[in-house]
């Protein structure tokens, strides 16, 4: 495995177009020119920056070579009742296909349990059927405790 000089970071108002160059990347699995990218830096993004500004919400982005390769999306949820502490969600943890295998996403795993000691958060909690993402987490110290079904809704 490959020692890259990755700097996790939250993604915030200031780097919110690198941070959706990257998901454009992901979508279109290719990246942006650096003519796309420069005009990326003029878009407005209130839309979004108001998600970022969600209490309980997290964005985390691998930083290598003055771009994002990967993410992850986290959400605190509140539980009341028997414990009285909630759990962190990993929403989404997504890294680049030429940087997969490099470390990236332990190390934004490693993020996940910080914010988990930060909030006193119970446990880190997800959701997936991916088999190999299913081998990078019991590597990050999560178990499979049990099968879901998903649903939701279908409004738009």
């Amino acid at each position: 495995m490959e020692n890259l000089d990755i700097v996790i970071e939250p993604i915030t108002k200031s780097n919110y177009h690198m941070f959706d160059d990257t998901v454009y990347w992901r979508t279109k699995e290719a990246e942006r020119t650096e003519e796309e990218k420069n005009r990326n830096k003029d878009v407005n993004f209130e839309e979004a920056f108001s998600q970022l500004e969600h209490q309980g919400f997290y964005i985390f982005g691998a930083l290598y070579e003055g771009r994002f390769v990967g993410w992850i999306m986290l959400i605190y949820i509140p539980k009341v009742g028997k414990w009285n502490r909630g759990i962190i969600f990993v929403e989404e943890l997504w890294t680049a296909p030429k940087f997969r295998r490099k470390g990236i996403a332990i190390r934004l795993m490693e993020k996940a349990y910080e914010i988990q000691k930060e909030t006193g958060a119970t446990k880190v909690r997800l959701y997936t059927d991916n088999i190999p993402a299913q081998k990078l987490y019991e590597k990050c110290g999560l178990k499979v405790t049990g099968e879901a079904v998903f649903m939701e809704s279908n409004n738009n």
